[in-house]
């Protein structure tokens, strides 16, 4: 199977060496018969994998996060004649219990405990933050890791419990309302109406390659942007563009924008 063929239209680097490990996986599923899975992928790195499998017929494939809205999942790729419910090692959901009514403890709390134990990114889905806890969706054995080595989130003592699909309590994100006018709407200017940064400020992020258009990165500032376009930034956060409207006296257009908070 030609790699290179396969992953031609991929320009991202990072990206590409990515879909070079699905293949690998493939590849070992055609000839040994045996279910392999890719770690936690962002749904633009999903969408590639599966235009790479659809291009084989010997091998079936699932996509799963744990829960419905799930926004890094795993692919699961098994022989033809397999359902994936014949699976064993699937994903496993964790729930890390603490009293944090003392301090407000952030996704960026919960998985820096768990990369400093030594636990790379990709292993790790998605985090969901309650009150006093959260639910982690993580790769097949690592919640016995868990269970063992991690004792504290930002000096806070917790707990580590394994649950189940049906326990899993999704919650909504919270958004803090944005509107600003841009003189056009290249990503460069979107940007730094998005985040309250100058045009050359935002230039750095798109040249540092820090930014993602819908998962993907872009490094271009000239690329054109439209509404419901999720725009993250690395350091700055997330946002939504909800609308891009009406023209002002001026000559610029309105932007109305939703930061995740």
């Amino acid at each position: 199977m030609d790699k290179i063929k396969l992953t031609n239209h991929i320009k991202d680097i990072e990206l590409k060496n990515k879909m070079f490990k699905v293949i690998d996986k493939i590849n070992s599923c055609l000839k040994h018969y045996e279910v392999k899975c890719t770690d936690f992928l962002n749904p633009y790195e999903v969408k590639n994998a599966i235009g790479i499998l659809n291009s084989f017929d010997d091998i079936k494939y699932s996509v799963d996060g744990g829960y419905d809205d799930a926004e890094r999942k795993v692919i699961f790729i098994y022989p033809y004649y397999m359902e994936y419910e014949d699976i064993e090692n699937k994903l496993e959901i964790v729930q890390i219990e603490g009293n944090f009514k003392f301090k407000e403890i952030s996704h960026k709390d919960y998985l820096g405990a768990i990369l400093n134990l030594g636990i790379v990114r990709e292993k790790i889905g998605d985090i969901i933050i309650h009150d006093n806890f959260c639910q982690v969706m993580v790769m097949n054995g690592i919640y016995d890791f868990l269970n063992i080595n991690l004792n504290k989130v930002s000096r806070n003592k917790v707990t580590v419990k394994k649950i189940s699909k049906e326990n899993i309590i999704p919650t909504l994100p919270t958004y803090k309302e944005l509107s600003f006018t841009v003189s056009s709407q290249r990503l460069d200017c979107i940007v730094s109406g998005l985040y309250n940064i100058s045009r050359q400020d935002s230039l750095k992020y798109i040249n540092g390659e820090r930014v993602f258009v819908n998962y993907e990165k872009i490094t271009s500032p000239s690329k054109e942007i439209y509404e419901n376009s999720l725009i993250s930034v690395r350091g700055k956060g997330r946002s939504i563009v909800v609308s891009i409207g009406d023209i002002t006296k001026k000559g610029r257009i309105k932007v109305q924008a939703k930061l995740i908070i």
